[in-house]
């Protein structure tokens, strides 16, 4: 991008650019990097910005991989509440499968609120009189 003087200047973080940056064009860099690179001649600017891209492709990798172990962890934390995949192939039992269902979720508002029924109630959306109701007929203790 040209300057007033029309020397070229390296674009900041909050810079605009006309067009969409692309792998062609892309001369956005890192603000830390701008005070080096101002020490560097065009020609040396420019191999930095080549040997970055590898760099940032590995981050954006990196950030995809990320994202799909959070989401596993979450998996696993349902798993840890007792809640497991359920195969309907073999045939399960109905009403089974719910009191197991209500008995995690309940499990799991209960450890949110620290055992406050009121709380977990609330969170559940139910009355609490409801709940205490069905911590008893299930004998949950947490």
């Amino acid at each position: 991008m040209k300057n007033q003087s029309g020397g070229t200047r390296l674009l900041g973080a909050n810079t605009k650019l006309d067009e969409e940056p692309t792998s062609a064009n892309q001369t956005e860099i890192p603000p830390r990097s701008q005070i080096y690179l101002k020490g560097l001649s065009k020609s040396r600017v420019g191999k930095v910005q080549e040997a970055s891209q590898p760099f940032r492709e590995r981050i954006e990798f990196l950030s995809r991989e990320a994202s799909a172990l959070a989401r596993e962890i979450e998996h696993l934390k349902w798993l840890g509440l007792g809640v497991k995949p359920v195969s309907v192939s073999d045939g399960l039992d109905f009403y089974e499968e719910v009191q197991r269902f209500e008995i995690s979720l309940i499990v799991q508002a209960l450890k949110v609120t620290h055992g406050s029924q009121k709380k977990a109630a609330n969170l559940l959306r139910m009355n609490h009189t409801t709940l205490n109701s069905k911590i008893k007929s299930y004998h949950i203790e947490w």
